[in-house]
């Protein structure tokens, strides 16, 4: 129930976060996830490459003839002098000076792009030096078609194209199949317990409140009570811990951060169902794709064993008939630190805070590179899977998020009518911590909007 005696709206869900799941060891070297990556997605990037270019012939690396216009399909390798190597760390000797060198080398920075930085390009035979294309633009591992020519042993690039959206994507919902009752999915993320903050706390017990049913918020078109009855599953994209700011003994805080998780989580699961993804900052491995947090932590939320899912980051799953794939943020932040994609880089349809138009610039990409974490292995850690690439966007999905960002943004990515593939609603959701923002959106019509708790 929520709120005057509404009723609670619900949805059928279907989670589908098998392959990400490190259930079986894994024994592979990163090469086979890069070779799993370029055989998923070169044939769709040589689709796109048919349809931009339908006359130009298309050739292997090693086929390549001095000034033949041709279009070659590979992965893009990006030659960064600024990139943190964590081996750097043990080759620079001993002693005082050789600890500050590795002290400079794990300083983390906002990019470590130049503009001397450089692209190869890479198939299942050879490499060549990518000439008169943009650097800034690309990371390691993103699978595209180039056209241009040889000159000289490198290549000498006229166009690029990387995005032919799968014809596994859903079509839009006829009027007979979308509902009547509006239904709501929450997003939020990066709650942050551990800092000891009552603010903070308070703030979080008045967004548990409002979901079910206690209180109201204040948002874009003031909600109301009738607003969260409509709410059929609330998603956390990460950061649901934080101790860093704590000034307890670690133990005594992560007791106390995980008994206030708990409630919390236990209040929300009795109301409605709750995925709760593993982030950066969680108690859970560190390595992408990050597994669920373990129950053990939350023994009277796991009470609710309907209601309450610990799932994985990524996160895949359908609420009624419509798909939704997120992150809790790390592949956006990869993005960002190394490469140039830029607030200028959004469409006119972005809607949302100017902070987050470089977050969602940065995840449309991703989209369009038909991969959600097209740095890992390479700046962003992850296992290697030797049998598949479980980052390799297999079906273009409605609803595209990524959770701890600094502001809420979100825009609508238009793909080809023709394919049958409907447009994607790309969503920034913000630290709840540092915005107290949640986000909802409309199963039906993908209509987003925040609602902020002060």
């Amino acid at each position: 129930m929520a709120g005057d005696g509404a009723t609670r709206a619900s949805a059928t869900c279907a989670i589908d976060d098998a392959r990400f799941s490190l259930a079986n060891k894994m024994h592979g070297q990163y090469f086979q996830l890069y070779f799993n990556r370029l055989q998923a997605l070169k044939p769709r990037a040589r689709e796109a490459a048919r349809a931009r270019w339908p006359t130009m012939p298309t050739r292997a690396v090693l086929e390549l003839c001095e000034d033949e216009a041709c279009v070659i399909v590979g992965t893009i390798y990006k030659d960064m002098k600024d990139k943190p190597i964590i081996l750097d760390e043990y080759v620079k000797g001993y002693g005082e000076e050789a600890e500050g060198a590795a002290a400079t080398t794990r300083e983390e920075r906002a990019t470590y792009t130049r503009e001397d930085d450089g692209l190869e390009f890479e198939d299942e035979g050879a490499r060549v030096k990518l000439l008169g294309v943009d650097a800034g633009k690309f990371v390691t591992g993103v699978v595209c078609a180039v056209k241009g020519k040889a000159v000289k042993g490198d290549f000498l690039v006229d166009d690029v194209v990387a995005y032919a959206p799968p014809t596994t994507g859903e079509a839009k919902k006829s009027k007979s199949e979308a509902s009547t009752a509006t239904k709501y999915v929450c997003l939020v993320s990066g709650f942050e317990i551990g800092g000891n903050d009552a603010a903070a706390s308070a703030r979080n017990q008045m967004f548990v409140d409002y979901v079910t049913g206690a209180s109201i918020a204040y948002g874009d078109e003031s909600p109301s009570d009738s607003d969260a009855a409509k709410i059929c599953r609330v998603i956390i994209a990460g950061g649901t811990m934080d101790l860093k700011t704590s000034s307890e003994e670690p133990s005594a805080a992560t007791s106390e951060a995980l008994k206030e998780l708990d409630i919390m989580l236990a209040e929300l699961a009795s109301a409605v169902p709750v995925d709760v993804m593993s982030g950066k900052t969680d108690p859970t491995n560190k390595a992408m794709p990050q597994q669920p947090l373990h129950p053990v932590y939350f023994p009277e939320a796991s009470k609710y064993e309907k209601t309450m899912c610990l799932v994985t980051n990524p996160h895949d799953l359908t609420v009624d008939q419509t798909s939704f794939l997120g992150t809790s943020g790390q592949n956006v932040e990869d993005v960002m630190k190394f490469s140039t994609i830029d607030a200028d880089d959004v469409s006119s349809a972005f809607v949302g805070a100017a902070a987050a138009k470089r977050p969602v610039a940065a995840l449309t990409q991703t989209l369009r590179w038909q991969h959600i974490a097209p740095g890992a292995p390479d700046t962003l850690a992850c296992y290697p899977f030797k049998d598949r690439d479980p980052f390799v966007i297999e079906r273009t999905p409605r609803v595209y998020f990524a959770g701890c960002q600094d502001a809420f943004g979100y825009e609508r990515v238009s793909h080809d009518p023709a394919a049958g593939v409907a447009d994607t609603l790309v969503v920034a959701v913000p630290k709840f911590s540092s915005t107290g923002i949640a986000v909802l959106v409309d199963i039906d019509t993908l209509s987003c909007r925040s609602i902020q708790f002060l």
